[in-house]
């Protein structure tokens, strides 16, 4: 396999860490919007479904960040193993990715989900109450 090879699966294995990225922000919004904005009153039993399904989906975009940065790294060190072999070649790319291993990626994505996950769990739980809304003296 050629070095140009491998720094195409590379750069497809950081596009994977990406897209996991993207749909984890686009899909933590979209939540946090429907929850502020909506105006059905959260039962408990609704509270506990959509906590249910977010922790679920936590659970599968945790593992999928963690597979696409482990692939990530294989190929990383795979790239810088190649192109050792030749020590002009690539001097500068060389430089940067020995710089910028994924060895913490496990810890920042796990500290990334945990805060964000507490602060989506408080929205859900204490955003808004189980009771109906209070009438005020100018309702009919």
């Amino acid at each position: 396999m050629e070095i140009n090879d491998i720094a195409k699966l590379f750069i497809a294995a950081v596009d994977k860490v990406d897209f996991y990225w993207n749909f984890y922000t686009l899909t933590l919004l979209a939540m946090i919007g429907w929850l502020v904005s909506t105006d059905k009153p959260l039962t408990r039993p609704l509270k506990q479904l959509i906590s249910f399904g977010y922790l679920l989906f936590v659970a599968m975009n945790i593992r999928g960040l963690l597979g696409a940065y482990t692939l990530a790294e294989a190929i990383r060190q795979d790239l810088l193993a190649a192109a050792s072999a030749d020590p002009g070649l690539m001097r500068h790319t060389q430089a940067v990715l020995a710089q910028h291993p994924y060895d913490g990626a496990p810890l920042m994505v796990g500290t990334i989900h945990a805060l964000l996950g507490a602060v989506v769990l408080a929205v859900i739980w204490r955003g808004r109450r189980d009771q109906a809304p209070q009438r005020t003296p100018l309702d009919p």
